[in-house]
């Protein structure tokens, strides 16, 4: 009995940081010991960096286009980079190296992408229609959206 009540009291002084220190420690073993496990990690978090890069060059035209506070955009681009930021955590030391260079990569071509002037009045038009662009970027600000009237989105709805 005494010690069951030491491991739940042990438990129960567990932060959020010792669990992510440990889930990385854990991935990290995990990616050492399976050369193909490490590779679908580091593809899921290229996946990842590529969801986060959209996010943040349309929270970009949001700002610009004067529909998106600062306040939410630095909302948005962090919920969004949130998972490949983990998953990037556990890269081993040669992966992380290349995916630096990856993520880089994909900004700039989101940059390049995007033209070289602020957004026209059409588009930011476009980009304010019910359900469209603009509503699915709010959704990673934690607040509910609505698609339609009535209608809820879904968090984190892929923009």
């Amino acid at each position: 009995v005494l010690a069951t009540g030491a491991v739940a009291q042990a438990s129960a002084q567990t932060t959020p940081a010792d669990e992510a220190a440990t889930y990385r420690a854990l991935m990290r073993e995990w990616m050492g010991a399976d050369p193909a496990y490490a590779q679908l990690q580091y593809d899921l978090v290229k996946a990842q960096a590529s969801l986060a890069v959209r996010i943040e060059y349309l929270t970009g035209v949001g700002v610009l286009c004067r529909l998106l506070s600062d306040d939410d955009a630095r909302l948005i681009v962090a919920d969004g980079g949130e998972e490949m930021e983990l998953g990037r955590s556990v890269l081993l030391e040669d992966q992380e190296a290349e995916f630096a260079i990856y993520l880089e990569g994909m900004r700039q071509g989101a940059l390049a992408a995007g033209g070289s002037g602020p957004p026209s009045p059409a588009q930011c038009e476009e980009f304010a229609q019910p359900g469209g662009t603009l509503i699915k970027l709010l959704t990673w600000t934690g607040r509910q959206q609505f698609i339609r009237p009535g209608i809820l989105a879904s968090p984190r709805t892929l923009p």
